[in-house]
C-alpha cells in the first residue's frame, strides 16, 4: 500500500449539482403503485374489495393476496427457518401491526392512485395485541398460531456453559437494567423501486432498479418467489439517499411491485411515503438487557451474566440475526473470564426490525458501558480507573472472548488513554467544582470504551474484477453497493496505485447485476477490507500479467521493467516501451483477457475499536442538554482515504448523538405508532451537534492484504454511552443515578423532579 492521503472524491461533484440519479425520481413513463395498509396492529381480515378501486378513472389494476398469490417470506433470521412465522407480502387472513400492506393499487398518476386507495373496503376484526415484549413472552396472544408461541428463539452463548456464572461468590455485584428503544433509519431517500419486463416465454426478464445495499443478494430473493431464474431478473442500483441497513432488507412491497409489474407487462414505479416509512420499518434496535456484574474488592470484574430479550416485531426474517451479534460483542473491550449471555427472541405486533447502523453492537456497548460504570461506582473507583483495570491488555491480542469473537488486533488501553489527555480531565473537573458554587447548567463528562465486529461472517467474502479495457484504462468491476461511501473513488485508487496511474483513469462499475459476475454487497463496514482488497488482488495479478507479456514483447527480464502512465517500459530506457492497450491486444491475440477475478474471503473477522468521550451542560430547570463536545478516538486499521473515513466517522458519530439525545419510535399499547412524520419522531440538523474531534490510532488487520477494518459505524457505537454517562455525571449531585435514552428535556427534567422529590 502507498501511504493513504485524501483524494477528491470522484462522485462528489455528480451528487452535489444534481445530476445524481434516484429510483425516487425514475417514475417517468411508469404506473404508479400505491398501498393500503392495516389500521389495527393486530386483527383478522374478514374482507378487501378493491371493485371500486378497479373502476376508478386512471386505475389499471388493485390486487389482494389472493388476486398475487405471492410466495411468502421465510420467516428466517440468517439461520434456519421459524417455522409458522412466514410473512405473506400481502397480508392474508390476518393483520399484525399496523401499515402493514393488505392491498395494491396500480394507476397512471399518483393522484389517481392516491383517490383509488380511498375506495378500497378492508374489513379487521381486532385481536389481543402482543405490543411489547413482555406482553408477547406470555404467549396470551400468539401473533403466528401455527407457530404455537411468540418466542422466535431462545439462546446461550457460549453455547456449552452449564448456566449463568455463580456471581455471589465476589464481594462486589452490581446490576443494570438497560433498554434500547426503538430507533428509525430515516434516509433522505425513502424506499422506491421500477420494475420493468421485458420479452415474452423463455425470454420474459425484469429490470429491477432499487437502491439496495445488496443488489445481486435482492435479485436472488425475487427470484425465489417469484419463481424465476437469477439471469431472468436484472437489477440495477443508482444513486442512492441514504442506506443505514435499512436497504439491504427485503421489503414485501419489493416482490408486489415486480410481479404486478410482470402481470401487467408494463413499467410499475413505487416510492413510499415518510409515514409509510415509520410504520412498515425496518426499524432498529428494540432490545432489553439486564445485566448483572461481580468481581472483586480490587475494581476486577470476574463474572458476568446478560440476559437480552429482543422484539423483533410482527415478522423475523429481517431482523432475527441482528441480536446474535449483540450477544457476540457483549464482553466489549473487557477482559470477563466468566461470561455467560442469554439470549430470548420475540414477535411482537410492531413493525419488523432489522439491520440499522452498528447492527447490535450499539446495543452491546450501551449495556456492558452502563455495567461497568455502576461496577465502578460500587468498588469505589472512578470512570477511568475502572476500565483500566479491566480493559484487555494489548499483549493479550489476538484474543478470544467467551462468546468466540477472536479479536485481532489493537491497543484497547491507549485508545483510553489517548481520549483522556484530549479530554483534558483536571480541567474539567475544575470547571465543574466552580460550577456548582453557581447557578449555572451543571457540567458532566462521560467515557465510553466500544468494540465493533465488522466484516460479516468469518467466511464472507466479495467478487471483483479487474481488466485492462482496450484503451488500456483499467476497469474494476466490483460486487459492492455503494450508498455514498466514496465506493467509486477508492476502488479507483486502489487499481491506480497499482498501475502507477492517475485516479481519474480507471473505470469502475458496480451496482448492475448485468454488468458485475457477483456481488456480496455492502454492509457491516465490509466494503473495504474485503471488497477493496480483492480489487487490489486482482489489480496485482493483472499488473503481474501485463509485466510478463512486456517482457515477451520488449524481451527483456521483467525485473528491468516498470509501469508509469499506462505503459511497460525498460528502466533506464523509457523509449523502449509497451502500452497497457496494446498489451491487452497482445493477450487478446494469445486467447486471453488481460484480466482477473476472484471471489476473496480473508476467513476472519476484524475488530475496530476506540474509546468516546462528550462534555454535556444539563439546564436542572428544563432538562435541556446541551452537547458542547464530543471526542472520539478510534483505531478502523489502514486507512485508505483519511478524509472518506473522517467523513464515515462524523456521519456515524452523528448519528450516535441523535440515539442519545433526540430520536425513539414510539408506539401505545394498542400497537398505534405516535411517531408517524418527522413532526414526531425528532432529528438532529447540523446546529444540534458540536465540531466533533477526532484522534485516530492505527493498528492494521492481519487478516486482509490492505489492513483494513471498518470504519462506519464506530460512532454510534461509543456516542450514546458516552453522552448518557455525561449527563449522568452532570446530575449526580442531584441524586440521578438512571436515565434511559434519548435524554429529552422533559425526560431529564422529570429525573430530576423525581430525585428531589426522593430526597
Amino acid at each position: 500500500m502507498t501511504e493513504a492521503r485524501p483524494t477528491r472524491r470522484r462522485e462528489d461533484a455528480r451528487l452535489v449539482t444534481g445530476a445524481g440519479t434516484y429510483v425516487s425520481n425514475d417514475a417517468s413513463g411508469a404506473l404508479i403503485a400505491g398501498f393500503v395498509r392495516s389500521y389495527l396492529a393486530h386483527g383478522t381480515i374478514d374482507a378487501v374489495d378493491v371493485a371500486a378501486a378497479q373502476q376508478a378513472p386512471g386505475i389499471v389494476g388493485a390486487f389482494t393476496a389472493d388476486d398475487l398469490d405471492l410466495a411468502d417470506i421465510p420467516g428466517t433470521g440468517a439461520g434456519p427457518a421459524v417455522d409458522g412465522m412466514d410473512r405473506p407480502p400481502l397480508a392474508r387472513d390476518r393483520v399484525r401491526y399496523v401499515g402493514e400492506p393488505v392491498a395494491v393499487v396500480v394507476g397512471t398518476s399518483r393522484g389517481a392512485v392516491a383517490d383509488a386507495l380511498e375506495e378500497v373496503l378492508i374489513d379487521l376484526s381486532p385481536l389481543p395485541a402482543a405490543t411489547d415484549a413482555t406482553t408477547a413472552l406470555s404467549d396470551e396472544a400468539v401473533l403466528h398460531p401455527e407457530a404455537g408461541t411468540n418466542v422466535v428463539a431462545r439462546r446461550r452463548s457460549p453455547a456449552d456453559g452449564d448456566g449463568p456464572p455463580d456471581l455471589d461468590r465476589w464481594p462486589v455485584q452490581v446490576e443494570v437494567e438497560v433498554p434500547h428503544p426503538r430507533l428509525a433509519p430515516v434516509p433522505i431517500e425513502p424506499l422506491s423501486i421500477r420494475v420493468t419486463p421485458s420479452g415474452d416465454g423463455p425470454h420474459a426478464r425484469l429490470e429491477v432498479r432499487c437502491g439496495h445495499q445488496a443488489p445481486h443478494r435482492l435479485r436472488g430473493q425475487l427470484a425465489r418467489l417469484l419463481g424465476m431464474a437469477p439471469d431472468a431478473i436484472r437489477v440495477v442500483t443508482p444513486d442512492v439517499g441514504g442506506a443505514f441497513g435499512l436497504r439491504g432488507m427485503l421489503f414485501p412491497e419489493y416482490p408486489i411491485v415486480a410481479e404486478v409489474a410482470r402481470r401487467l407487462g408494463q413499467p410499475v414505479h413505487w416510492t413510499e411515503t415518510r409515514t409509510e416509512a415509520f410504520q412498515g420499518g425496518t426499524h432498529g434496535r428494540g432490545m432489553h438487557h439486564r445485566v448483572r456484574l461481580a468481581g472483586d474488592r480490587e475494581g476486577r470484574i470476574r463474572a458476568a451474566h446478560l440476559e437480552l430479550t429482543a422484539e423483533v416485531g410482527a415478522y423475523p426474517h429481517n431482523g432475527a440475526h441482528v441480536p446474535a451479534f449483540t450477544g457476540l460483542m457483549a464482553p466489549g473491550t473487557y477482559a470477563i473470564a466468566d461470561l455467560v449471555v442469554d439470549t430470548t427472541i420475540v414477535v411482537t405486533n410492531r413493525a419488523p426490525v432489522g439491520s440499522y447502523r452498528g447492527a447490535g453492537r450499539p446495543e452491546a456497548a450501551l449495556a456492558i458501558e452502563r455495567a461497568v460504570e455502576a461496577f465502578g461506582r460500587a468498588a469505589g473507583l472512578d470512570a477511568v480507573e475502572v476500565r483500566r483495570r479491566n480493559l484487555i491488555p494489548a499483549d493479550a491480542l489476538p484474543y478470544r472472548s467467551p462468546t468466540g469473537a477472536l479479536y485481532d488486533s489493537g491497543d484497547y488501553p491507549a485508545a483510553l488513554e489517548e481520549l483522556v489527555s484530549r479530554l483534558d480531565l483536571p480541567a474539567l473537573r475544575d470547571e465543574q467544582r466552580r460550577r456548582a458554587a453557581t447557578d449555572a447548567p451543571a457540567l458532566g463528562v462521560g467515557i465510553a470504551m466500544f468494540l465493533e465486529r465488522a466484516g460479516g461472517a468469518p467466511d464472507s467474502s466479495e467478487y471483483a474484477q479487474v481488466e485492462i479495457g482496450p484503451g488500456g484504462a483499467p476497469i474494476v468491476r466490483a460486487g459492492t453497493a455503494a450508498a455514498g461511501q466514496g465506493h467509486d473513488t477508492v476502488w479507483a485508487m486502489l487499481a491506480a496505485d497499482v498501475f502507477h496511474l492517475d485516479v481519474s483513469a480507471v473505470e469502475v462499475v458496480t451496482g448492475d447485476t448485468d454488468a458485475v459476475a457477483a456481488g456480496t454487497g455492502s454492509y457491516a463496514s465490509r466494503s473495504a477490507q474485503i471488497g477493496g482488497s480483492a480489487i487490489r488482488r486482482c489489480a496485482e495479478r493483472v499488473r503481474d500479467r501485463a509485466l510478463e507479456l512486456a517482457s515477451q514483447e520488449l524481451e527483456v527480464d521483467v525485473a528491468d521493467l516498470e509501469l508509469a502512465d499506462g505503459t511497460v517500459r525498460v528502466t533506464g530506457a523509457p523509449d523502449r516501451s509497451v502500452s497497457l492497450a496494446d498489451l491487452a491486444s497482445v493477450a487478446d491475440a494469445q486467447g486471453e483477457r488481460l484480466a482477473s477475478d476472484e471471489t476473496y474471503s480473508p476467513h476472519a473477522q476484524t475488530f475496530p475499536y476506540g474509546a468516546t468521550g462528550a462534555v454535556v451542560e444539563v439546564d436542572r430547570e428544563t432538562g435541556h442538554v446541551r452537547l458542547r463536545r464530543v471526542v472520539a478516538v478510534d483505531d478502523c486499521g489502514t486507512v485508505l482515504d483519511p478524509t472518506i473515513v473522517e467523513g464515515q466517522v462524523h456521519g456515524s458519530l452523528a448519528q450516535g448523538v441523535a440515539q442519545a439525545l433526540f430520536e425513539e419510535v414510539v408506539y401505545d399499547p394498542e400497537g398505534q405508532l405516535q411517531t408517524a412524520t418527522l413532526l414526531d419522531y425528532f432529528t438532529p440538523s447540523a446546529a444540534d451537534l458540536p465540531d466533533f474531534e477526532t484522534g485516530r490510532q492505527t493498528h492494521p488487520a492481519p487478516s486482509n492484504p490492505l489492513g483494513a477494518k471498518g470504519a462506519g459505524e464506530s460512532g454510534c457505537i461509543g456516542a450514546p454511552p458516552a453522552i448518557l454517562h455525561a449527563v449522568l455525571d452532570a446530575l449526580a449531585p442531584d441524586g440521578v443515578d438512571d436515565l434511559v435514552l434519548p435524554l429529552t428535556p422533559h425526560r431529564v427534567w422529570r429525573a430530576l423532579g423525581a430525585a428531589r422529590t426522593d430526597g
